[in-house]
């Protein structure tokens, strides 16, 4: 027989052809896959205070997931990790009908979006009666919210609390500013009186953020709520005691609406560790 040295190389490339197919054919080895533990994107904390007078049970959503329980008028939700970045919040409140709607006006949801830094605090305040009325086309009327960011740090001094103060008492009319006093002082000197849900006052070195912890000694505090109008006279109702724990965080609100005897002006008070 003779030997084709073209006949041979034939059969070996075909031989390895079909080799190469066969080996072809294997399952491919991938990783052994392994569920997200932890967000790759960071995550705040965010604490819910419903202060809006009049608010019944007010449903929370965020990205259309419900966030904790229905809060009544002057509830708090848990502090609650949160993704970060932009957020979607809905607040659906049963009683949420501005005053100069239409008749039989279906309640309006407060839609709000919210941007919050991973690894920071914060905490959304609903504010104003479910009733108030809404202006023109931009401002739905109803309640709203307000967010601030929370410096949960330890205070410097070990036999101190922290504590800070908002304005979220609606006026019965108008805009009025209101401070919170001791017997005999204003607690917070540097901006004694602050107006209705404004965060700061001032400008440049000046300026004053409410959102900002003020540190005093540990003890019990006698307060009132006072007016811009009258600093001398405690406004009828709005007296009481608060007892400030060394190492503890506080933020003191004004809440209700002036002359209601539904939800009259008062001080509340978040302890936030």
């Amino acid at each position: 027989m003779k030997f084709s040295l073209s006949s041979f190389l034939t059969k070996l490339t075909l031989t390895a052809s079909v080799a190469s197919v066969l080996a072809g054919c294997d399952e491919p080895e991938y990783a052994t896959p392994t569920p997200a533990t932890e967000s790759t994107v960071g995550q705040a904390r965010v604490l819910v205070v419903n202060a809006a007078p009049g608010a019944t049970g007010t449903s929370v959503l965020l990205d259309n997931t419900p966030f904790g329980s229905a809060l009544p008028y002057l509830s708090a939700s848990a502090l609650t990790p949160v993704n970060a970045g932009q957020r979607l919040f809905i607040y659906n409140e049963p009683t949420n009908i501005p005053s100069n709607a239409a008749a039989g006006s279906p309640a309006r949801s407060l839609v709000a979006r919210s941007a919050f830094l991973g690894g920071s605090n914060y905490t959304i305040f609903l504010t104003d009666p479910p009733t108030r009325a809404f202006i023109g086309t931009t401002d739905q009327g109803g309640i709203r919210s307000l967010v601030l960011t929370d410096n949960l740090a330890a205070p410097t001094v070990a036999t101190n609390a922290k504590i800070r103060f908002v304005n979220l008492g609606s006026p019965a009319s108008g805009t009025v500013s209101y401070g919170i006093y001791t017997a005999t002082a204003s607690l917070f000197s540097a901006a004694p009186t602050r107006a209705y849900r404004v965060p700061t006052v001032g400008t440049g070195a000046a300026l004053v953020n409410f959102a900002n912890f003020t540190e005093v000694a540990q003890g019990s505090y006698d307060l009132n709520v006072r007016s811009a109008t009258a600093t001398a006279i405690p406004i009828v109702g709005t007296q009481r005691s608060f007892t400030f724990a060394a190492g503890k965080i506080y933020t003191l609100y004004v809440r209700g609406i002036a002359g209601s005897s539904t939800t009259p002006l008062g001080i509340s008070v978040v302890q936030h560790n």
